[in-house]
């Protein structure tokens, strides 16, 4: 009778310890998300592709001199019921349109029914985080990086090739940085590994 309930307890802390490493494991690789200085670089000096080759959740609609708007039309709507359904993807841009406009120095979020207008200075940097899904290839979400409170995760690009769909969607975040005057980070994915890229810093002088 001892022996059975000591055996229990022992079970019971060797599942205890088995949970703890796992979600520490997981803590620590989901952090391991280094940026990458060269891939922000080449957004600054414009090596990307131009605004219009954006696919995901969004459309870009409109784009101009100190204009941006993002609207949901059926491959983004499709795109956006697809990715809410998907468990890996668990983070979710849902919103209808989303407009930048250099002269109210606005972002403005509308989804369903609300609408929500938020400062540039509200932020602190445009956020392109990689997410991978391995043989399915890499996707890119986009937050504005809150000054202070919640990130606002807006749109996310569509899913494939690493290096593609980096080069599709880089030229968004540099249409939306020449808008707002904010820094964009490029957040890499800590779970994958590519030959040859994303390429690494030179060690020129």
């Amino acid at each position: 009778m001892h022996l059975a309930i000591a055996l229990s307890g022992t079970v019971d802390l060797i599942l205890f310890l088995a949970i703890l490493v796992f979600v520490i494991i997981g803590f620590i690789l989901q952090n391991r998300r280094p940026r990458s200085e060269v891939l922000e670089q080449w957004i600054a000096e414009g090596k990307c592709g131009p605004v219009s080759s954006f696919a995901g959740t969004l459309a870009v609609e409109q784009a101009g001199s100190g204009f941006l708007r993002l609207v949901k039309n059926d491959e983004a709507a499709r795109l956006q019921f697809k990715y809410r359904w998907m468990s890996a993807i668990r983070e979710q841009a849902g919103y209808d349109e989303v407009t930048f406009n250099v002269s109210q120095h606005l972002v403005e979020l509308k989804k369903k029914d609300k609408v929500t207008r938020l400062p540039f200075g509200n932020f602190s940097a445009i956020r392109m985080r990689e997410l991978s899904q391995q043989e399915s290839g890499s996707l890119w979400h986009f937050d504005l990086v809150a000054a202070n409170g919640k990130n606002v995760l807006f749109v996310s690009s569509a899913r494939g090739d690493r290096r593609m769909m980096f080069e599709n969607s880089a030229g968004l975040a540099k249409a939306i940085s020449e808008i707002t005057s904010l820094p964009v980070q490029v957040v890499l994915a800590g779970n994958i590994w590519t030959p040859g890229w994303p390429p690494k810093p030179s060690t020129e002088n």
